[in-house]
This record gives C-alpha cells, sequence and structure tokens, in this order.
C-alpha cells in the first residue's frame, strides 16, 4: 500500500487467543490513514545555544591530570565566569549572515557582541541573551531569538586525610622527584607538595566529572586536605607537614575561609576520624604484633577503644567548624576496608620479601576492631550533625583490599616506586579514587546510577 508522504498509518492491535490444542495467540490489525500535522522546520531561525567554560581540565604539562590552583583570583574570579555562546545551530546560515548579541542583567545593563560564537565573562545571575541573525538563506528580514541564561557556579571543597589529599597518587610518580598537584601560585604549589595532595583523588574526580554532567554549570574546586591531618591538628588547627616536621601547614579551616572569600560552597566534602584515633600507631602495633607478638591484640584493641570513645566530641567540634562556613551539603565518606581479598575474605598482608606484614588474623582486627567500629561512629556523627554519608564505598571495595588480585589499595612497592616513600601504602589507588568519586557523584545527583571504575589508570 503506498501511503501519502503527509498522511502516516496507524495500526491499532488487538491479540486474541487461540482456544485451539496449541496455546497461542494471534494479532488482528486495525488500520487506519490519518493526515500529519506540519512539523517541517522553518528554512531561516536564528538558534541559540551556550554553556559554561570548563574550569577543570588536564594539564599535559604537569602529569595530564587538573591542576589545583587553591588560590582567591581563581575561586572569585575578577571578570566573572566564562560564557560560550553558539549560534552555530541556526538554520539558514550561509557565508554572508551576520550574528548580533545583547546581553542584558537584571540592572538593565546591556554589553553587545558579534560573531557566530563569542565568549565573555559574566557574574554569577541570570541574563537576558539576544541573537539577531541577518542574511540567512531565505529570510526576508533579521532573524531574532531570546533565551534566559544563569551562570552558576558550583563551588566544591575538600578537606580531611591523606584519603582526601590523594595520598599514594602522586600527579607525576617518581621514586626520587614526585610531583604533586600543580599550582601556579608558587608558595601554594609547595603547599600542595607538603599536604601531599593530587587531584587523582575522588573529590577532584567527583568535581571533574560533575562540571561534565551539566554544561550550563561551571565547577569550582578547592582541597585543603592534607595527608596525615586529624580534627584538632590539620583541620582546626595547623600541622607539621608529612614531607617535612619543621615546616607547619595552616588550619584547613582557616585557608578555606581565605581562599573562597564570600563565595557560597555548594559541596563540602570530608574524610576524617582515622587519624584522630591513631591509624599510624596502630598499623605500626599490629606489623609488630604479626612479627613479634607484641603488643598483645587484647592492648592494641583496648588502646582502639579508648581513642574511638573520644571521638564523638571531635565530630562535635567539627561540626561547630563547619557551621559558619555555611555549605549547602555536606558528603562524608567512610572507610573502605583494605583487609579484604578478591574473594572478599580477610587476607595476610605480604612485604616486599615475601614475608607477611599482616597476618590474617591481625587483618581480622584491624576490619572488625577499628575499620568497622570507626564507620559506625561516622555514620552515627552524620546522622547527628546532618551530614550526608556517602553509601556504597564499604561493599565496593570489599574484594579489592590490599591482598586481593585486583586491589583499589596501594602497595608499599607500588608506593615506593611512584612516590619514594611507604606513605602511600594502605591508600586507595587510582582506581579505588575513582569509586569514591562516582558514589560522591551518585550522593549528590541522587541518581542511583553508578559509573564503574575505568580500568588502565595506575
Amino acid at each position: 500500500m503506498l501511503i501519502p508522504h503527509d498522511w502516516r498509518l496507524i495500526l491499532d492491535g488487538r491479540r486474541i487467543a487461540n482456544r485451539g490444542p496449541r496455546r497461542s495467540a494471534r494479532l488482528r490489525l486495525r488500520a487506519t490513514l490519518e493526515p500529519l500535522e506540519d512539523r517541517s522546520l522553518p528554512s531561516s531561525a536564528a538558534v541559540i545555544d551556550w554553556s559554561m567554560a570548563l574550569r577543570i581540565v588536564p594539564d599535559p604539562a604537569h602529569g595530564g591530570v587538573p591542576d589545583l590552583p587553591n588560590t582567591s583570583g581563581y575561586v572569585n574570579p575578577p571578570g566573572g565566569y566564562t560564557v560560550n555562546l553558539d549560534a552555530s545551530h541556526s538554520a539558514g546560515i550561509q557565508p554572508s549572515t551576520a550574528f548580533a548579541w545583547t546581553i542584558t542583567g537584571a540592572g538593565g545593563l546591556s554589553q553587545s557582541l558579534a560573531g557566530q560564537d563569542p565568549s565573555l565573562s559574566l557574574p554569577q545571575g541570570t541574563y537576558t541573551v539576544q541573537l539577531t541573525a541577518t542574511n540567512l538563506a531565505g529570510a526576508t528580514g533579521p532573524q531574532v531569538a531570546t533565551t534566559s541564561v544563569n551562570v552558576k557556579d558550583v563551588l566544591i571543597v575538600a578537606i580531611g586525610d591523606s584519603y582526601a589529599s590523594g595520598e599514594g597518587n602522586p600527579a607525576v610518580a617518581s621514586p626520587t622527584a614526585p610531583q604533586w598537584a600543580y599550582s601556579p601560585s608558587p608558595p601554594m604549589n609547595t603547599e600542595n607538595a607538603n599536604a601531599h595532595r593530587s587531584t587523582i583523588c575522588g573529590p577532584a574526580e567527583f568535581a571533574y566529572q560533575l562540571q561534565q554532567a551539566n554544561p550550563h554549570e561551571a565547577v569550582t574546586f578547592v582541597s585543603v586536605a592534607d595527608s596525615g591531618a586529624s580534627i584538632a591538628a590539620g583541620v582546626l588547627g595547623p600541622m607539621p607537614s608529612i614531607v617535612n616536621p619543621s615546616v607547619h601547614l595552616p588550619a584547613q579551616i582557616n585557608e578555606l575561609r581565605q581562599i573562597i572569600g564570600t563565595q557560597h560552597i555548594d559541596v563540602l566534602t570530608r574524610s576524617l576520624g582515622a587519624n584522630t584515633v591513631g591509624i599510624s600507631r596502630l598499623v605500626e602495633q599490629v606489623v609488630s604484633n604479626t612479627l613479634t607478638g607484641s603488643p598483645t591484640r587484647q592492648a592494641i584493641v583496648s588502646q582502639v577503644d579508648a581513642r574511638l570513645a573520644r571521638l564523638p566530641a571531635q565530630f562535635a567540634r567539627l561540626a561547630a567548624a563547619i557551621r559558619p562556613l555555611g555549605p549547602t551539603r555536606v558528603l562524608i565518606t567512610p572507610y573502605p576496608d583494605i583487609t579484604r581479598n578478591g574473594r572478599g575474605q580477610f587476607g595476610t598482608v605480604l612485604g616486599p620479601t615475601g614475608l607477611p606484614l599482616v597476618s590474617r588474623a591481625d587483618a581480622r582486627l584491624i576490619s572488625q576492631q577499628f575499620l568497622a567500629p570507626l564507620d559506625r561512629q561516622i555514620a552515627v556523627a552524620a546522622r547527628r550533625h546532618r551530614w550526608t554519608l556517602v553509601p556504597g564505598i564499604t561493599g565496593d571495595f570489599r574484594t579489592h583490599g590490599y591482598p586481593s588480585t585486583s586491589p583499589w589499595i596501594r602497595t608499599l612497592p607500588q608506593s615506593l616506586a611512584m612516590q619514594g616513600n611507604p606513605d602511600g601504602t594502605f591508600h586507595p589507588n587510582a582506581l579505588g579514587q575513582q569509586d569514591i568519586a562516582a558514589r560522591l557523584l551518585d550522593a549528590y545527583l541522587g541518581t542511583g546510577s553508578l559509573p564503574r571504575p575505568r580500568r588502565g589508570r595506575r
């Protein structure tokens, strides 16, 4: 049957049961024709498209990962945020076509631009954008389009310890001269190195992914997280650098205020608690127990329990310090279980020579007597202080601990090869940090959709 181009065929199907010996169904179709409405595009039309310029981009000169400026000038750009206008989707463009733009702010001030895809800097706010296109093919006169543009920057900041700073993942790996996140400000570049800050970390990757999700929003990322930080020494007060104890890093809360100025924090991410209860000392004692039997596991657990009992008061102090910053969202991450093998069972941690550093029994102690109670304390603090606990991380890491054949945890040999010291050991590697980023993104967007970590990253 031939159907005219301006008509459409409507098939109405009805399923009818067959009562014969073989239970089946047959379909009865009823066909009708109705005229189509005219949906053809006009031969000429001005069309406005726009996007915010990316603020987090890989830097080929510094490891191929995004930089970490951490400066007030970066967070508060004097001219505003770059908006890219685009008229290339207009219908009827020909060589003689000209485009004129008028951008009007809430105060009535206007500025004019010309060209098919100009850019301009605007402070945050709502603007009316008008595009006038002349000499479009088939047009009898200028074609005009108008739209509303909301210039919005999402400010994401990270505070916390080595799990937030990106410890174990330098921007440029080297056993003698690793490079950490680059800042064009020499003092901040030095501070990033002293704090072992990297943008190969969950919060930075989360910010990077978020800006890809919405072209109509810019995203700015700041991290003042320090490797080795506790709540008291690092976040609320200064702390000695993990690189050089004679160098003191400023209190993260104070430094964050100085960097962001009056800008509003949309998302504050934090990873804290492990150093507050002495994880470094715990690891040393567990390794000693595996090698010599001293101190006893009972003595280790008693020390951990005493420190965990003091943690709620520390979280209350942290909440009091965060509150004046007024973040819209506070996302907190638990500590993944580093003790599991590829089957999700407790596994022995081997040293570079193949000798056990942490026995299976001591791995169980770390998991059940330290990490699990710590994460429970973090969950209680999240409910008490109205923070958002990021779910799913613990389950994701269950088969990717240090003893796994596919670990998401940086091993001792890898840490020595990548940064020339053992500091990166037991921290999430790039795949682990990508999983944390995906969980942060999912918690922020509330989509329930989780992209899996990509293979091939170191």
